[in-house]
Order: C-alpha cells, then sequence, then structure tokens
C-alpha cells in the first residue's frame, strides 16, 4: 500500500506500532502493536467507531496500561522515532492488506484510515479480536456495520447510462442460466481458494496473496448483480449430470504445481462462462468478469514462474560473481575452490572479453558447475549463456528485457534481473523474472557506486517484506557484514571481492555459507 493511500491517522498510527514494538524487543511489528497504536490515540476514528459499540474509556485506558513496556502515542511521536522503524509480520502485511481491499470495495478513491485498519486487523488475527472483545466491544454488531458498509455501497456502484440493475426474468430459461451462473461462480471461488492457500502457505509470499485475495473481493462484487436468493434455489448437485462424469486426468496430480495449473484453468473457464452468460443481462457485468479473466492470466504466469523459481533455486544461498581473471587457470581454480567451500550459484561476469574468449571461459566454468551439481548463470550475454548450456541469464537494467531474451534462450533457462529500487524490483516480477539481485547493499570493490545508487540496507528489508521469490543481496556484502544483510531480512546473498580477494576462498565462501545455512 502506498503512504499516499493513507489517512495521516493511519500513517501515525503505523509508525507508533513500529515503536511499541521495539519496546517490547520484538524483531518485527505484529497485529497487536497496531492495535495498542490505533487505540492510543482516543481522537482517532477507530476509537470513535468503538465507543460506538460498546467500548469506555475506563476499558480502553486499563487495556492500554496492562500492556507490557505500553506506549503512548502522541501525534509528533512518528516524527522523532522514526529510527525505530522495523519490518513487519506476516500477520501485520495481511491485516494491512485486508484494510486496503475494504477499501477497494467500499470506496476507490478514499484512504485507508483507522476504521479500515481496525477492520483488517479484527478479520485477519484471532488473537486482536479477542482483545477488542475484552474491551466489551459488541463484535457482532461491529462486523454487521463493515459488511453493510460494503454491501450498501455495492449497491450504490453506478451503472452505465441506460442500463438497468440486474433481473433475472421469471422463465425457465432465466432459472437454467441462474443454474449456469451460480455453478461457474462456484468453481471460480474453488479454485482461487486452491490457488490463494499455495501462495500464501507454501510460497509464502505476501504480493501474490494479496493479489488472489484481491480477485475475490471482486468477484464478490461483480456478483451483486445476481442475488443469492434467486442463483441457489436453482442448484440442483444431485441432478447434475456433470458430477458423475470424470476423466482420467482429473484425478491425477503428480505435483504442487500441477494442482495450480489445474486450477487456474478452472477459474479462468468458469469466468469465461460468467463472462458470457452475463451478457444476456447486463454487458457492464459481463465487462467486470472479462477483466478479472485477464488479471488471472498474469497472476498465473507470477505462480507459476515463483513456484519454478523456488524449486530450481531452493538450495541456491551462496552465489559468485566472477570474471577478468588473470587467466582462465586463474578462473577455474577459483570457481573450483569456492564450489569446495559451499558456492551453490556462480554467474561469470566478464566486461571487455572478446566474445570468443569468454565462450571459453563460460564453457569451461560450466563444465565444472555441471559435475558439481551447481547452477550457472551467464551476466548480460544472453548469447553466450545459450550457446554454453547455462542455467540461467542474468540482466541488468540496460540489458535486454526477459521476453526478449526468452526469445533467444526458451522457456527452459532462469531468467534473473538486477534491481536497484522497489519500481524495478516489481516490473522484473511482473515481467517474469524468477529471481532477483536486490542491491548495492554496501560499496562494492568491484563496481563504483555514486552515493544516490544505494540501495542499502532499507531496500532489502522492502524486499524481505513483500515477496519470498528467490532474490539476493548484492553489492559490498562479505564475512564482516553478511549479518547486518541477514537481520535486513535477506536468506541468499551475491559476492565477489569477499571470496575472488581473500587468501583462501574456500574458507571465505565456507564462513559465508555456515551464516546463511543458520538462518
Amino acid at each position: 500500500m502506498n503512504e499516499s493511500s493513507r489517512t495521516e491517522g493511519a500513517r501515525r498510527a503505523l509508525a507508533a506500532a513500529s515503536v511499541h514494538a521495539t519496546l517490547n524487543n520484538r524483531r518485527q511489528v505484529e497485529p497487536i502493536d497496531l492495535l495498542h497504536a490505533v487505540l492510543a490515540d482516543e481522537e482517532s476514528p477507530a476509537v470513535v467507531l468503538l465507543a460506538e459499540f460498546g467500548m469506555s474509556d475506563e476499558a480502553r485506558s486499563q487495556w492500554l496500561t496492562g500492556q507490557s513496556g505500553a506506549y503512548r502515542f502522541t501525534p509528533s511521536s512518528h516524527e522523532s522515532t522514526s529510527d525505530t522503524v522495523v519490518g513487519q509480520s506476516q500477520a501485520l502485511k495481511m491485516a494491512v492488506a485486508d484494510a486496503e481491499l475494504y477499501v477497494r470495495a467500499v470506496d476507490r478513491s478514499r484512504p485507508v484510515g483507522t476504521e479500515e485498519i481496525l477492520y483488517g486487523l479484527i478479520t485477519s488475527s484471532k488473537d486482536v479480536a479477542r482483545e477488542v472483545q475484552r474491551l466489551s466491544v459488541d463484535m457482532e454488531r461491529l462486523i454487521a456495520y463493515f459488511t453493510i458498509q460494503s454491501e450498501q455501497t455495492m449497491e450504490m456502484l453506478p451503472l452505465p447510462e441506460g442500463c438497468e440493475p440486474l433481473v433475472l426474468m421469471d422463465s425457465v430459461e432465466s432459472a437454467d442460466i441462474a443454474r449456469i451462473i451460480d455453478a461457474a461462480s462456484n468453481r471460480v471461488r474453488e479454485g482461487l481458494r486452491v490457488i490463494e492457500d499455495y501462495a500464501r502457505f507454501a510460497l509464502d509470499d505476501p504480493s501474490l496473496t494479496r493479489g488472489l485475495k484481491d480477485v475475490r473481493h471482486r468477484l464478490k462484487a461483480a456478483m451483486t448483480g445476481f442475488p443469492a436468493e434467486l442463483l441457489i434455489p436453482q442448484r440442483d448437485t444431485n441432478g447434475d449430470v456433470g458430477t458423475h462424469i470424470m476423466t482420467v486426468d482429473e484425478g491425477i496430480r503428480s505435483s504442487p504445481l500441477d494442482v495450480l495449473v489445474a486450477n487456474f484453468k478452472r477459474v479462468t473457464e468458469a469466468l469465461r462462462s460468467l463472462e458470457e452468460y452475463a451478457k444476456l443481462y447486463d454487458v457492464w457485468v459481463s465487462g467486470r468478469f472479462e477483466v478479472l479473466r485477464y488479471d488471472l492470466y498474469t497472476l498465473e504466469k507470477r505462480v507459476v514462474l515463483a513456484v519454478w523459481g523456488v524449486r530450481r533455486l531452493a538450495t541456491a544461498k551462496l552465489c559468485l560473481l566472477v570474471g577478468n581473471l588473470p587467466t582462465l587457470g586463474d578462473l577455474i581454480w577459483v570457481v573450483s575452490e569456492a564450489i569446495e567451500g559451499g558456492v551453490d550459484f556462480i554467474q561469470l561476469r566478464e566486461k571487455n572479453r572478446p566474445d570468443r574468449v569468454l565462450l571459453e571461459h563460460a564453457r569451461e566454468v560450466r563444465i565444472i558447475t555441471a559435475k558439481a551439481g551447481v547452477l550457472f548463470a551467464v551476466n548480460d550475454r544472453v548469447d553466450i549463456a545459450r550457446i554454453a548450456s547455462a542455467d540461467a541469464v542474468h540482466l541488468g537494467q540496460d540489458d535486454f528485457t526477459v521476453r526478449d531474451a526468452r526469445r533467444l534462450v526458451g522457456p527452459r533457462m532462469l531468467a534473473g534481473v538486477s534491481t536497484h529500487e522497489p519500481g524495478q524490483f516489481r516490473k522484473a516480477i511482473s515481467d517474469g523474472a524468477q529471481y532477483l539481485g536486490v542491491g548495492p547493499v554496501f560499496q562494492s570493490q568491484t563496481k563504483n557506486f555514486h552515493e544516490s545508487e544505494m540501495a542499502g540496507l532499507g531496500y532489502v528489508r522492502q524486499v524481505s517484506e513483500e515477496t519470498t521469490m528467490p532474490w539476493f543481496a548484492i553489492g559490498g556484502i562479505d564475512t564482516r557484514n553478511v549479518d547486518q544483510v541477514i537481520e535486513a531480512g535477506a536468506t541468499r546473498v551475491a559476492v565477489s571481492s569477499a571470496i575472488l580477494k581473500a587468501d583462501r576462498p574456500r574458507v571465505a565462501a565456507r564462513i559465508l555459507k555456515t551464516k546463511l545455512d543458520s538462518i
């Protein structure tokens, strides 16, 4: 969620939650910290709302006092404590995402405030819901309040000029169409839940989970044109001839990827059915299903690439960028030593070499890495990567795009992209990169960066909170500072001088790998 999409009160609450987590010696901000920050601001809309549903000032004050390391909120507190900002837990990110999705459903033009944050907290965190209930809040009425707000807004969504609200005709044909729409919408919801469960619990990816949740909410909004009381009575599960017909491949799933692909197909096919039959009633609503279907195609690409990248790079934690050594013998020796020390990904990065020399080096490194079962990538040169049968090609911001690189290397080779700021990181994912370089974290001995180009540990933290797609922190990392990078959220690092310039490359590699393996 962008800062501009939050109210000032919401921004203050998130900043104060970070302080509260720090004072309680937590490494991440949890939902309970955000609840504390929301309740501590007695003028916030969320506090006013809770008071309407039963919370007294005395109960609120006692709850705040009873919190360990209680932090008293003031409007300027976030300004004086900006250095205490820590990362957000997965649970908190889900709560904030739910708040954002709720606002999208109600009114996309308004920012997320403390009321919406309260909604996200109580619907995504059982612990927070229990604490709110302890404040004598009538939870049923509170949840009903948010539900009514959402439903009223859906009812008021403007239709294009000349269109009337959907009304199913009282006819046999209309009943049949209602049955089709009901079955198709059920298939979409079921398939989305299967996919979302994997993104959430297996990939542990906040960005993908948020995107799938958004689709579910938008499906619910689109289905408001078809009242449940008109659809569900037409349902006839026992009489559905399709429930007794099953093809051989429907019962075969050899991997989680098979499950995901099958359910994406199920969802997009059902959306197409909704799109076509909705045209019988309203082209505008049909268009909403069409947009959802196109969005699912993009999400399918992202999910499949994430699964593939995670699978291929599951054990790859330490990457060595090597190149421009005095002789081929030096290159072969240092690569062999690094692999013996635990490096599991070699990236050849050589500038200003004649093509024949670069190809010779790439082929030699390919032979060593293939024997050792270590991944091998070529930096920048898509043609060399293909000819040398590399496992991956790594692209910079000024190199070929992922899409153009795939035209040369095909679909099976991994594609990685170097990123230096959030916009590049998100674009690389949407373009189809399967792993990312994140940095520069520190000033490098092999490549000079202007101070304005340094991404720093803050960027590492941000990426660690947004995705679990494989990525490597890079830039000036060595045995002395790798602990800081790990503390910021990195689980993989790419190094160069830390091993190439070490007296004993094998030992330096082993130290770094041991630290990464201990995460």
